[in-house]
Parts: C-alpha cells; sequence; structure tokens
C-alpha cells in the first residue's frame, strides 16, 4: 500500500538518526550531548506517535487494515530512545567518577 509507504519514510529517517546518535555515543564524541539526545528522543517519540495516530484514522476511513509494520517501527523508535538516553546518562555517570 503506498499510503502507508510514504509514513513510513519518516518513522525510517527517525530509525537511521537515532542510530546516528547511537554511534556517535559510542565513539564518545563531544558532538552529542545531553541535550542532542533528549531533543532527538522527545521529537522523534511525538512526530512517530502523530504518525501512527494520523494512520489510524487514515485507515479506518479508507478502511483498510491497519499497519503492523510501522507499529513494531514506532516500539523500535522507542526502545532505541530509551537506549540512548541510558546509555548517555551512564557514560556521563562514569566520566565523573
Amino acid at each position: 500500500m503506498e499510503i502507508y509507504d510514504f509514513i513510513r519514510l519518516v518513522l525510517i529517517t527517525f530509525i537511521i538518526t537515532i542510530f546516528i546518535v547511537l554511534f556517535a555515543q559510542r565513539k564518545q564524541t563531544n558532538t552529542v550531548n545531553g541535550f542532542v539526545v533528549s531533543i532527538i528522543a522527545i521529537i522523534s517519540i511525538i512526530v512517530s506517535g502523530i504518525n501512527l495516530i494520523i494512520m489510524g484514522y487514515i485507515a479506518d476511513e479508507l478502511g483498510l487494515g491497519g499497519d503492523v509494520v510501522s507499529s513494531y517501527m514506532f516500539l523500535i523508535i522507542l526502545g532505541l530512545n530509551i537506549l540512548n538516553s541510558f546509555i548517555y546518562f551512564k557514560n556521563k555517570k562514569v566520566k565523573n567518577h
């Protein structure tokens, strides 16, 4: 279905962005700070959640079934953001000691 493809592109873009931040944290570059991790997490969760809700409205209006793949992608985004935040604050705590 091409209706879901456009919204999946947004979700895939967020997943790639989160992985870039995750790898930047693992390299321990100074470009990633708490503000960057927090803002990316907040924006990606809010926009992905809104996209999921809009997809539900579109599916309801057109009489289509829901999209399970996009739901899983939202859960992946949520999990990766939690992992990013956990890794950042763990690394910050280790550096302070």
